[in-house]
């Protein structure tokens, strides 16, 4: 339908008074400054296998629940059974080995507060039951606040009205996606692979491939068009060094926003996080400490994930210098 200022007035006059508002942050002040998850949109996340993209969306969404009580439907076939996505889970819930067989695993208390927390906060679809496509997905939301899709090629595909026309049936599904997380504030975070990439062959003679960019993956003409917010993940081979000399360390990862719609929610560019295997997280490099979610504004996370973050002042001793 057309509409007149009249149909929008006080929308617009809010718009106008206080800007477009961003998302939440997600937990890493550098990531911050460049995107944010903002309700009513989506954002797609490119990385080749093994380079961290499916940890980075269990990462984003632990996040949103803890900081911001918002629940998450997670679909991810790739990680595995639904038991392999709690056992992934309860891991970076407590920064402990879900495996009785591995030093320093969960305890029962911890054990079953993170099942609890779990139940409470993500509803997990069994991807070994059945195939879903997005609106399968959709179907399945109560009050969830994001849906995790991982990835995209474990989606059911029906292009069967747009016979080989694999861009119109893109354009379709994304529009479809965009007004269902719009309509219903929700957002979308999908996961893809690249679909092809050229091996680079560096001075020093070991070969690679680069850091994927969206027109690479799959269709990705079409989807980068109907984006929102787009993110390419790289892990940097071994040995390599950045523009500035410096070796990239082994657990660093390279989080690009190659696409940042709408504006003031996300900006173009480049930061590092980096991955402890340990913990199962995510953390960011601070002046005197790495950083784990949140503790850039001087708060740890504790036992009880229901309770509120605690501040924490930096001790003189665990200065390096």
């Amino acid at each position: 339908m057309i509409k007149k200022y009249t149909h929008i007035q006080q929308s617009l006059d809010e718009l106008r008074e206080i800007g477009i508002p961003r998302g939440e942050n997600t937990g890493f002040k550098k990531l911050d400054s460049l995107y944010s998850l903002k309700q009513g949109s989506f954002t797609f996340i490119l990385a080749p296998p093994h380079h961290g993209k499916s940890e980075f969306c269990f990462e984003i969404v632990i996040n949103q629940a803890i900081k911001f009580g918002k629940k998450s439907l997670i679909y991810s076939p790739e990680t595995g059974s639904v038991e392999d996505i709690y056992s992934e889970l309860i891991h970076k819930l407590t920064g402990k080995s879900f495996y009785k067989s591995i030093n320093g695993h969960v305890d029962d208390k911890e054990y079953y507060a993170a099942i609890n927390y779990i139940d409470e906060y993500f509803s997990i679809v069994d991807g070994d039951e059945k195939g879903y496509s997005f609106k399968d997905l959709t179907d399945l939301v109560t009050d969830e606040k994001i849906i995790m899709s991982d990835p995209y090629n474990e989606l059911i595909h029906d292009m069967t009205e747009f016979g080989s026309r694999q861009d119109l049936y893109i354009e379709k599904l994304c529009s479809d996606i965009r007004r269902y997380c719009k309509k219903n504030k929700k957002h979308c975070l999908q996961t893809l692979h690249p679909a092809h990439q050229q091996i680079v062959v560096e001075k020093s003679g070991f070969r690679y491939y680069p850091m994927p960019m969206a027109r690479e993956a799959a269709g990705g003409q079409a989807l980068l068009r109907k984006a929102m917010t787009w993110i390419n993940m790289w892990r940097p081979p071994s040995g390599m060094k950045d523009e500035n000399g410096i070796p990239y360390r082994d657990n660093e990862v390279l989080i690009n926003i190659e696409k940042a719609k709408p504006k003031g929610v996300s900006a173009r560019g480049t930061i590092s996080l980096y991955f402890d295997w340990r913990r199962n997280r995510y953390y960011e490099l601070g002046e005197y400490k790495d950083l784990y979610a949140f503790e850039h504004e001087k708060a740890v996370k504790t036992t009880d994930f229901r309770e509120p973050l605690v501040p924490r002042i930096v001790k003189e001793e665990e200065s390096p210098f």
